[in-house]
């Protein structure tokens, strides 16, 4: 077994006390945003290998000078295709979809002939693959994701009434699609559109006209703030999910989960941020269709040998995450390259907030109760 030590983000939208408080830390003032575990060059993380009896001496914590203690993760996994996280957001973050693969392909490629350095803030393609995401709530998490169906989204409008009723008509007459390039155009007519909408929004009482409100604020004049009325509000319960395939319009609005992604920096923003917008890429590559039900929600696969095991559904991702939730003695084997993080509980060798890698073929025995979550390389299940 190696241990992961992972690599704190401070971005302005963590929450500040989630993060420590899993690891055991005290908070210290800064926004604690994201704990990176894995091969990623924006953060990539380090291993410290246990001897057989799982015993690791004095473990520097992320605030320590680790000197020479700890080797590079990819010494021993090679580079990971996918990330894990732990996310925690106090703010919203931006509006944003993901590329397909072969948008990322054409996209990277384009930029490159364009010398966009890779560097550069209004650089969109990072790299030439999709990013596929999901994230499990460990905690009650706030998003937005996908759109509505179209009558729920018109039910919505015309209860909040006034200008409302204008869009409500937009989104009857056309489609999701046509909706969206007209608001995003930013005339003059939009911003005073969304202004009375806004006002009409101050006075009804949905958690969808709510988060309006204080994304106006935040945003003024920006008319992604009126397209999240168009859009699925989903507050997680613990252990449940969201999985982001390419295309999808999303918005994490607050509240803390475990996130695995594809090992792409590709994001594509159209609104509710201070960093680069580009609406015109984000309309070709967004898919303005209905996400009636964004929930995704475990699937049981097994009891184990002292619990019970699940799996989320990742269609077309590098990767599959299980969730073991355990109460003795459970051992992991290990088919694919793998990270195991302790999300709830505590076992011997492995504490909450503490992950592990594994190497095709190694076993990893655990004792204690716990909620593990264990990110694997995609493999057909049928093999």
């Amino acid at each position: 077994m190696k241990l992961v030590r992972g690599v704190v983000q401070h971005y302005s939208w963590g929450d500040p006390t989630s993060i420590p408080s899993l690891l055991g830390l005290e908070a210290d003032g800064r926004p604690w945003a994201e704990l990176w575990f894995g091969t990623h060059l924006g953060g990539p993380a380090k291993v410290i290998e246990l001897d057989d009896a799982g015993h690791r001496g004095p473990t520097p914590t992320l605030s320590d000078d680790t000197g020479g203690l700890f080797s590079p993760l990819t010494s021993v996994s090679g580079e990971l295709p996918f990330l894990l996280k732990v996310l925690a957001a106090a703010e919203p973050l931006s509006l944003q979809s993901h590329p397909s693969q072969e948008q990322a392909r054409i996209g990277y490629a384009r930029e490159n002939r364009l010398d966009i350095p890779i560097g550069n803030s209004r650089r969109i393609y990072r790299d030439p693959f999709a990013k596929p995401e999901l994230v499990c709530a460990l905690e009650p998490f706030e998003a937005l994701c996908g759109f509505r169906r179209e009558v729920d989204s018109v039910r919505l409008l015309h209860s909040i009434g006034g200008s409302a009723s204008k869009l409500a008509r937009l989104v009857t007459d056309h489609d999701l699609g046509h909706a969206l390039r007209h608001l995003f155009a930013g005339t003059e007519e939009i911003r005073v559109l969304q202004n009375e909408i806004i006002d009409s929004c101050r006075e009804h009482d949905s958690v969808s006209a709510r988060w309006a409100v204080r994304l106006a604020h935040a945003y003024p004049d920006d008319p992604a703030v009126i397209v999240t009325l168009l859009m699925n509000h989903v507050t997680l319960e613990r252990g449940e999910a969201l999985y982001l395939g390419p295309g999808n319009l999303h918005a994490y609005l607050r509240g803390t989960g475990v996130e695995v992604m594809g090992s792409s920096d590709n994001v594509v923003r159209c609104g509710l941020t201070n960093k680069h917008v580009d609406v015109n890429e984000l309309l070709a590559t967004v898919v303005p269709e209905p996400l009636p039900d964004p929930i995704v929600r475990a699937t049981p696969v097994a009891r184990t040998e002292a619990g019970r095991l699940w799996r989320y559904v990742t269609p077309e991702a590098p990767f599959a995450l299980w969730v073991h939730q355990i109460d003795g003695t459970e051992t992991i084997r290990s088919r694919t390259r793998e990270l195991t993080l302790c999300g709830v509980g505590s076992t011997d060798l492995l504490q909450r907030g503490e992950v592990a890698y594994l190497s095709p073929g190694e076993e990893l025995t655990l004792r204690g109760k716990a909620t593990l979550f264990r990110v694997t390389e995609w493999t057909d299940p049928q093999t």
